[in-house]
């Protein structure tokens, strides 16, 4: 079972032999593809061979190009998640805008919540109650954007009231590279049961190609945030939340790696846009031993 993000920061030579990931630069090292869900090529000095992307792509590893600032820039999808991908896409289309509604209703809240919780770690008591009207106001598809509200209180509770995500600051960088492994986690999780990530329930922009994994990620954006906020010295942020699907988080019951917990949580939501079941709730995220949400 994959479990490991594996990231190439500087020039390097990636190429497949033998059922593993070669990576030649000034050291060799050699990953086996079966344990790889997430490859992140943040240099731009790295060459990979057309045989490499195919094999990552057969093994439905989630390959993550960065730019010239070493910031996620683009990923690598495969085309053939599911061998009943055609009924999936179109049941997919299908879906009903109270049904939509329903699913964004409980997604905003769960996100909400975990906020809340966020900011109860880092004693915001007063906000933290805000959020806990807000969710208690959601209404059905979050006509009221209480999701907007409580973004805006949340964020400038733990940055600062200045702080925008929209303009530059030592703090952007870092959530956003989190939040760009979160994004191609959960699209490579909807390809695989076989539905496409550009019909999303509440993102609808016609140039996102990823408006569905955009939606049910949602949830687990607090972890994130969580994380850029235990790193003592963002110059280095990479190297830690590059770690994020590794961490540990309950659901059903159980714990699982973060990387597993997507893929059930993503079944989860599609099957309650089938009509299946209600949508499950993450029960904790653990950021290492002895510190969780």
């Amino acid at each position: 079972m994959s479990f490991r993000t594996v990231v190439v920061k500087n020039r390097a030579k990636i190429e497949t032999r033998l059922n593993y990931l070669l990576i030649r630069g000034e050291e060799e090292k050699w990953v086996h593809l079966s344990e790889i869900g997430t490859l992140v090529v943040e240099s731009t000095a790295c060459a990979i061979t057309t045989q490499a992307l195919c094999e990552l792509a057969k093994n439905n590893t989630s390959v993550i190009f960065c730019d010239e600032k070493h910031l996620p820039y683009g990923q690598l999808s495969y085309l053939y998640g599911n061998h009943l991908a055609s009924g999936q896409v179109k049941r997919q289309s299908q879906w009903t805008e109270d049904l939509k509604a329903k699913a964004w209703k409980e997604i905003v809240k769960q996100k909400i919540e975990w906020q809340r919780t966020v900011l109860i770690k880092y004693q915001k008591y007063e906000t933290a109650q805000m959020l806990s009207d807000y969710i208690l106001q959601v209404e059905h598809g979050d006509t009221t954007n209480r999701e907007g509200h409580a973004a805006k209180v949340y964020f400038n509770a733990l940055f600062g009231q200045d702080f925008c995500r929209r303009t530059p600051n030592e703090n952007n960088p870092a959530l956003n590279y989190g939040y760009a492994i979160l994004l191609s986690s959960t699209a490579r999780e909807i390809i695989a049961a076989g539905y496409i990530t550009q019909i999303g329930i509440h993102h609808i922009n016609e140039y996102n190609q990823y408006n569905l994994a955009c939606d049910i990620m949602e949830v687990f954006r607090p972890l994130v945030d969580a994380y850029v906020l235990e790193i003592s010295n963002l110059i280095h942020f990479k190297s830690k939340v590059s770690t994020i699907l590794s961490s540990k988080t309950k659901i059903g019951g159980k714990v699982h790696f973060l990387d597993s917990a997507i893929r059930i949580y993503v079944r989860n939501v599609l099957k309650f846009m089938e009509g299946k079941g209600a949508i499950e709730k993450i029960e904790k995220f653990i950021l290492e031993e002895g510190n969780e949400l």
